[in-house]
């Protein structure tokens, strides 16, 4: 009767696991079909449910960390890569994933280590392909495994991280062994150059930077810093010059209104500057320093109500951005709205408290309301903190206190 008894009990524990089997199969199934389909949250939920009935069920944790990369949830896609990782310790697409997540994550050590890992897999030991899409544009390529094309990705990425760590020479090596394997790999050649701008090493750089454009005539990294280095070395002009064939080669080149716009600023052309900003505005309307920017602009073409309303926007968009509070605080001052731009000054001031400018400027906002006393005590915190302030006008500032 026992044994009976006992074969039932396993018989219907069998049947339950099998059950709840096909159960956590069902779930992952949809919830691959909902990601397929960007259903994001949806599939998110499903994996939650799998992962609930099933703890060990490793390919849940690699979809959950791909939906949650989609919803910005990195870190949790992090631990769930790491999760996955610690079942499947020698599986190549996660460590690339993880690796890649690291990396924007700004954990560059850890990222090293899992390229490394990838980069030392014995031949034959991985079979999975890779997709990657350059961050400077031109789409999307299908590399292979870590052997040929992949490894070169996986020894620019090393370099990439070095690059971050400040180990520039480290990071060129990486680099040089990356386009031996990959010598038609603009990518490559345009971190190299920075990272020889790193070093000081501007000829090199724009060789390479050159080298990069002469594989895909327009690489917007390789433009960009080729315009800089050359307003670097004296020639505005001919930096006006190259950024505006960015522009009418791509007029959706953020950088490139940004830069035109700061040389043309430099240059006094103020008019031409403000053009600019105004293309980067309806491009990125979300950019804090390019409202900073016009904002700057429009003071010196005496727009003062329209440099105010841009200084607000950049403050609304980044609240601790100092500079634009001293800026509203000094238009404020020239349409003589005083305790306003005490206000703003004093704003500033609590995000930092060693701004010279804004106690030099608050000085003169106080100073202009009749407060002497506080006026002067703005003024002397200013000079203590390395402003060169006027004898006359401390003088006549201070001639009570």
């Amino acid at each position: 009767m026992i044994e009976r008894i006992s074969l039932i009990l396993l018989l219907t524990f069998t049947l339950s696991a099998h059950a709840q089997a096909q159960d956590v199969a069902r779930l992952y199934e949809q919830g691959k079909a909902a990601h397929l389909a960007n259903r994001y949250s949806e599939a998110l939920t499903l994996f939650n449910q799998c992962i609930r009935m099933e703890p060990t069920f490793a390919d849940a944790y690699f979809s959950r960390a791909s939906v949650r990369e989609q919803l910005k949830d990195l870190r949790g896609a992090l631990t769930d890569y790491s999760i996955f990782i610690e079942l499947n310790p020698d599986d190549a697409e996660a460590l690339l994933a993880r690796g890649l997540l690291r990396y924007k994550l700004t954990q560059y050590d850890l990222a090293k280590q899992d390229f490394q890992k990838l980069l030392n897999t014995p031949p034959g030991e991985t079979t999975t392909i890779f997709y990657r899409q350059s961050p400077y544009g031109g789409g999307t390529d299908k590399i292979s495994t870590t052997q040929g094309g992949g490894k070169a990705y996986l020894l620019n990425y090393l370099g990439l991280c070095d690059a971050k760590l400040q180990h520039q020479d480290q990071a060129i090596l990486h680099y040089d062994s990356a386009i031996r394997l990959e010598p038609n790999e603009a990518d490559y050649y345009v971190n190299r150059g920075l990272s020889k701008e790193q070093r000081n090493d501007l000829a090199g750089a724009v060789q390479d930077y050159e080298k990069a454009l002469a594989l895909q005539p327009n690489h917007p990294l390789a433009q960009h810093n080729l315009a800089l280095l050359t307003a670097q070395q004296g020639n505005g002009k001919a930096a006006e010059a190259k950024l505006t064939e960015i522009i009418e080669n791509d007029s959706t080149m953020l950088f490139a209104y940004i830069e035109r716009g700061y040389q043309r600023f430099e240059s006094g052309y103020y008019k031409g500057a403000l053009e600019d900003y105004n293309y980067a505005l309806k491009i990125d309307s979300l950019n804090a320093e390019v409202w900073l920017s016009r904002g700057i602009t429009k003071e010196k073409l005496k727009d003062f109500s329209g440099a105010l309303y841009d200084y607000t926007k950049a403050i609304d968009l980044e609240e601790n951005m100092t500079k634009a509070w001293l800026n509203r605080g000094n238009v404020l001052t020239k349409l003589t709205r005083y305790k306003e731009a005490i206000d703003d000054y004093t704003v500033a001031l609590t995000y930092d408290a060693g701004y010279a400018s804004a106690y030099y400027n608050r000085s003169i906002a106080r100073q202009r309301l009749k407060q002497s006393a506080e006026a002067c005590e703005d003024l002397k915190k200013a000079e203590n903190l390395g402003m060169v302030v006027d004898k006359k006008m401390k003088d006549k500032i201070c001639e009570s206190n």
